[in-house]
């Protein structure tokens, strides 16, 4: 509920635009012009109390926000921008059907079922309930009204409650027809948030993950729509992550305080560049980027604490033309329901610069014969290239369903397959170790320092590595197949296990590989091994 003073300024200005009159003009106007406004400043003020929506002025950034189109909408936001009045008023218009001549965003042509949550009972009354029905206690009923949805069209009869929070109440539509608002909180058990339909769901605030599946899982059978907004504090993991990269559909605007001017499109104080450097004092140094940008915060546990990644687009360039590159093959083996991730990583020896260029994620029915990734493999572009895999690939009977390991089977296929599991280098005193951390400390220094490069087109491994954290234990995170085997890589490259790129087309390639099948002396093979050929 806007204090009454402002509420009279908004009031006088609103007359004054409407009526074209200048503000500066006021001490010029006659007496009886001025008595002729401020009579209808009262009775601006006296509908705006309770019919905000009718004269609510977005800024810059939340008109941006309105008109994304896709079903998953986000606004990562500084704090104190105004995220939340952005998704509430949005919702406000969808509820009533209300919506303004300057509106163009989505619009719902007929009532809808929206949820709104936030992170505890507390917080949706203080701020959703707060701003969307005037008061954080519903037992007052003379504040209904003066929050985004106008006071007549709240059915109060039909509020259900528990104390001062709304858990539901139906809104009256312009159709004639009434929408139905209902509030959660990310504490309520899951199980009580099935079974019903939504058109639109709203989220202040990061959701748990489970949270937020269950409430999408309500808009599917709608073809709803999900807003969210937060401040991104708790970094780049879950629903934060899939707006940030930009997942297929969702979008987000991003609002950071010089996005904000200081004061809002009333002319009133909104976030002043004092109140601004005051706050810039208080926040803690790794709080900053998020509260006052609405950047993802790189926080305690995150590995790679990095903002800018250092990638590179598959034309920029020509490994081909590069003098002394080499390149290596990793693997990383999973079981079904955990990929097996194969990457080619080319590497400059003198320069010490590593390009993950290509990861190739197999899974499912693929991944359970590993026949079928060995294609992968065989490739003529590919074919000769040193490979490295893990100490389990040796293990007889683990992945392959059969007698041999994963090694034997990729030697029978002449691959050039190293003969030993990949480790760490040896240290000063000789030993060598398997230890993970090494590996992950290695890559760490080289994204941090650009001498490890990525292909924009590795997504997946941007994704883990962006959500990669390491818990008070030491433990890191799951999932991450993609990074591990992108390690093996840079193991192998700093072992020295690489070879140098030898400049034949893969018209030459499948000549060579065609050669070592057919020619390929076997006369001590028995006959029932010995394969075809037009020589014999």
């Amino acid at each position: 509920m806007l204090d009454p003073v402002i509420l009279m300024r908004r009031a006088l200005r609103w007359v004054m635009d409407s009526n074209s009159i200048p503000h500066q003009a006021w001490p010029t106007l006659t007496s009886d012009v001025q008595n002729q406004l401020q009579d209808l400043t009262i009775a601006v003020a006296d509908d705006m109390r309770y019919n905000g929506l009718k004269y609510f002025r977005p800024f810059e950034h939340q008109r941006k926000f309105f008109t994304t189109t896709t079903d998953r909408r986000g606004i990562l936001a500084a704090n104190r921008i105004g995220k939340t009045v952005s998704t509430c008023y949005e919702t406000a218009y969808h509820l009533t059907g209300q919506y303004p001549d300057w509106w163009q965003g989505h619009r719902f042509d007929k009532p809808i079922t929206v949820m709104v949550a936030g992170e505890g009972w507390s917080q949706v009354a203080l701020v959703l309930q707060q701003e969307l029905l005037g008061t954080p206690d519903v037992k007052l009923r003379d504040q209904l009204g003066t929050g985004a949805i106008p006071r007549d069209c709240i059915i109060v009869d039909t509020m259900r409650g528990d104390g001062a929070n709304a858990i539901g109440v139906e809104i009256r539509h312009v159709s004639g027809s009434k929408s139905y608002l209902l509030f959660a909180n990310y504490t309520q058990e899951v199980r009580q948030l099935q079974g019903f339909k939504l058109n639109l769901a709203v989220f202040d605030e990061q959701p748990p993950d489970d949270f937020f599946s269950e409430i999408v899982t309500r808009t599917a059978t709608t073809q709803g729509m999900v807003m969210c907004s937060f401040t991104p504090l708790k970094g780049l993991n879950g629903l934060v992550s899939k707006f940030w990269n930009r997942e297929e559909g969702y979008d987000y605007v991003r609002v950071a305080w010089d996005d904000v001017p200081e004061y809002d499109p009333w002319g009133e104080p909104f976030l002043l560049q004092s109140t601004r450097d005051q706050l810039e004092r208080d926040y803690l140094p790794h709080e900053r980027e998020a509260r006052m940008q609405g950047k993802p915060i790189q926080g305690k546990g995150a590995v790679f604490q990095i903002r800018e990644w250092p990638t590179y687009k598959p034309s920029e360039i020509d490994f081909r033309s590069l003098p002394n590159i080499h390149r290596i093959i990793a693997l990383d083996l999973g079981l079904v329901n955990d990929k097996t991730v194969i990457s080619l990583m080319y590497w400059d020896p003198y320069e010490r610069t590593a390009y993950l260029h290509k990861q190739i994620l197999v899974q499912g029915i693929e991944e359970a014969v590993p026949t079928q990734y060995i294609n992968h493999l065989l490739r003529p572009e590919v074919f000769g290239t040193p490979i490295v895999l893990p100490a389990d690939a040796s293990t007889a009977g683990r992945y392959t369903m059969s007698a041999s390991s994963i090694r034997e089977l990729f030697e029978s296929y002449e691959l050039n397959v190293y003969g030993r599991a990949i480790m760490n280098p040896p240290d000063s005193e000789g030993r060598v170790t398997n230890h993970k951390s090494y590996g992950i400390n290695q890559m760490r220094q080289m994204l941090e320092v650009g001498s490890l490069m990525i292909n924009e087109n590795c997504v997946d491994f941007l994704r883990e590595a962006q959500n990669y954290y390491v818990d008070s234990q030491g433990r890191f995170s799951d999932p991450d197949d993609c990074i591990d085997s992108a390690r093996y890589a840079i193991l192998g490259c700093l072992n020295g296990l690489a070879e140098p790129w030898d400049n034949r087309t893969p018209q030459q390639r499948m000549a060579a590989q065609r050669d070592r099948y057919v020619r390929r002396d076997e006369s001590s093979k028995p006959a029932w091994k010995r394969s075809y050929s037009p020589d014999a």
